[in-house]
């Protein structure tokens, strides 16, 4: 009688194969655990930083008291009575918004000018990125400089037309629409250089064939263009919203919240409570409350996004 062991070898070689394999997948996940471990860490560390925030928000935290008490939400409480804090907010909404609509229409136009052959379009794509790579601080200077009342270019200008000084900074009433106008300068082209990529993307065939339909130039535009882009302007408007609501640096480095509070939004107000008050617990809970607008608004935008990004679909 006679035996067969292929069978018996088949299984053996089978589980020699498996065995392989499987060391070599687990090889491939410890490189891939490495490869993403600095990621996780640096990820931790920021959650670690933000809920100590939290934390610190619920405290009467102060610099040079050694004895530091949780108080609950008696810091946000005495929020919702203080004027100043809600001057803040109303500056932080009406900076963060204007300033975001704004770059969205410009940034408009100068796509659709970018997406033709004209001599003007040639001459403004080197330049373009020129305010997007200056450091923040330093656009807040040259602007202070600019804006001066007396000494400022851009009075001296509006008096070569004969237009009196304007105050530009140095008036509650103009300071923040000043701020704006810088943010304005500083951002747009962020917003143009993305809708331009989505212009790019509209091939010829669709403009033709809403040409074939009796389509012309400004219908189009506002019916096949303006549409198929409106997601690109979207997802633009969640970055510089976020960014918007947070900003502190033009604000500080030209007005520093100034004059009087007509420009102190919730992060430069966080700065002075928190640094020059030395009331930690207090500064902690104004940017958490910034940290909550800056949700609310990036998430109704998202979910804009998301509506806008299925119609067109």
């Amino acid at each position: 009688m006679s035996v067969s062991t292929q069978p018996s070898n088949s299984l053996v070689a089978a589980s020699a194969v498996a065995t392989v394999r499987g060391g070599a997948r687990q090889a491939v996940d410890w490189w891939s655990i490495a490869a993403i471990a600095p990621a996780v860490l640096i990820l931790l560390g920021f959650l670690l930083l933000f809920f100590y925030g939290v934390y610190q928000s619920l405290t009467d935290l102060k610099l040079g008291r050694p004895l530091v008490r949780f108080i609950g939400l008696a810091n946000y409480a005495a929020l919702m009575k203080d004027d100043d804090f809600w001057s803040s907010v109303q500056v932080t909404l009406t900076y963060g918004i204007s300033a975001v609509l704004i770059e969205a229409a410009l940034g408009l136009s100068i796509a659709k000018l970018f997406a033709s052959e004209v001599l003007l379009a040639r001459l403004l794509r080197p330049v373009i990125l020129l305010p997007l790579v200056l450091p923040p601080m330093s656009v807040a200077l040259m602007w202070t400089t600019m804006m001066d009342p007396q000494r400022g270019i851009l009075n001296y200008l509006l008096s070569l037309v004969g237009i009196a000084p304007f105050p530009w900074i140095s008036d509650p009433a103009t300071a923040l629409v000043s701020l704006i106008l810088i943010d304005v300068w500083t951002y747009t082209p962020f917003f143009a250089l993305i809708i331009f990529a989505g212009l790019q993307g509209i091939t010829d065939d669709i403009r033709e064939a809403a040409r074939v339909n009796g389509a012309k130039g400004w219908a189009t535009f506002l019916y096949i263009e303006l549409p198929l882009v409106a997601p690109y302007i979207l997802i633009a408007a969640v970055f510089r919203l976020i960014e918007s609501f947070n900003q502190f640096d033009i604000i500080f480095g030209t007005t520093q919240g100034g004059p009087g509070n007509s420009t102190a939004a919730l992060s430069v107000q966080a700065y002075i409570t928190a640094f020059q008050n030395l009331s930690f617990g207090r500064g902690a809970a104004i940017m958490v409350t910034n940290w909550l607008i800056v949700l609310a608004g990036a998430f109704l935008t998202v979910r804009l996004w998301q509506a806008v990004r299925r119609r067109v679909s």
